[in-house]
């Protein structure tokens, strides 16, 4: 099997000949209008606004920039006021702004990879970035109607982001992202998060799906207690399952029907002082612990294919491979 293949059978619930190994099958298209429109406001060494007016910190040295949200800044300090403080920025792009991310997708062999691209920032992440944290978990509980409405108006920009991504490249997949908790635990109850969350990405993925795309949601954090719900919202595989999850246990639960992809823990090991035999270690750990029972892919849990620290990734990818050549 070729690396498309290979991934191919493990998503079909097939066996595949040897571990996936990360992010190896999915080429990533990154240089479009939408995705930077997304990323603006991340200058390192200031503080900028994005494209939704949201103050970005990124301080020197930093790995990424943050939203930088107070009570003087905040987008949306009254939620039941949205409609007058929150505008979403406009996703009509000139087509000739296409045409080099265009090229980098025609240029995948599509027979050996799938072109990915990449929707960053999801409804939950959107919400704290406009109004905060706190604001966020609050309103669940003190303005549910007008949450509800905001959500709505969110979503409706995120389906045409994906509309747009899907007629211009053509992707294989797409990579979406929304952390929903904290290492141990979601943000919210189960019971908000499906109030609030699971129909609006069940429309979104279901429009993905019906497009010919696959679905994979990065959240790095504690899920396993609506693992069922990601199953119903059409989500093909996980990315970044921490191993907090218990992901043998979801794997036995799942038999297949969404692919597991992480548990390798980069808190462990990506640091400055980074040692070799300690990446290594983890990425074993990872595998023996996961890789007879199915429906798993070994990857760092960050949400793109890289480390902090140099030379990491690299290194975690030969310990993959060495794995796969031993009987």
């Amino acid at each position: 099997m070729n690396i498309k293949e290979n991934y191919m059978a493990l998503l079909n619930g097939e066996k595949p000949e040897r571990l996936v190994n990360q992010y190896e099958p999915f080429a990533f298209v990154l240089n479009e209008p939408l995705l930077a429109q997304t990323m603006e406001g991340r200058i390192e060494g200031q503080d900028a606004k994005d494209a939704w007016g949201v103050t970005m910190r990124w301080k020197k040295g930093d790995h990424a920039g943050m939203p930088y949200v107070t009570d003087n800044n905040k987008v949306c300090p009254d939620v039941c006021d949205w409609r007058n403080t929150v505008k979403a920025p406009s996703l009509d792009f000139p087509e000739e702004t296409w045409q080099d991310a265009i090229r980098v997708a025609a240029a995948v062999d599509r027979n050996e990879y799938l072109v990915t691209g990449l929707m960053a920032t999801g409804l939950f992440e959107r919400c704290h970035f406009l109004m905060g944290f706190e604001d966020t978990l609050m309103n669940f509980l003190m303005e549910p109607e007008a949450m509800h409405e905001l959500l709505d108006y969110l979503l409706d920009w995120r389906m045409e982001y994906a509309k747009q991504l899907i007629d211009h490249l053509q992707p294989d997949a797409i990579l979406s992202h929304d952390d929903w908790g904290a290492k141990d635990r979601l943000f919210m109850s189960a019971e908000t998060w499906r109030e609030f969350f699971k129909p609006r990405y069940e429309k979104l993925y279901s429009y993905i799906r019906n497009r010919g795309v696959q679905v994979i949601h990065h959240a790095d954090s504690y899920c396993a207690n609506i693992i069922e719900d990601m199953v119903d919202i059409h989500i093909q595989v996980w990315q970044g399952v921490l191993p907090d999850n218990d992901i043998p246990k979801l794997q036995r639960q799942l038999n297949g029907r969404m692919v597991l992809m992480g548990g390798i823990n980069g808190g462990v090991f990506d640091f400055p002082e980074w040692k070799e035999e300690e990446v290594r270690r983890e990425v074993r750990r990872a595998c023996n612990a996961s890789k007879e029972l199915g429906g798993f892919i070994p990857c760092i849990t960050y949400g793109l294919p890289e480390t902090i620290y140099p030379g990491v990734f690299e290194i975690i990818e030969d310990e993959i491979n060495i794995i796969n050549t031993e009987v």
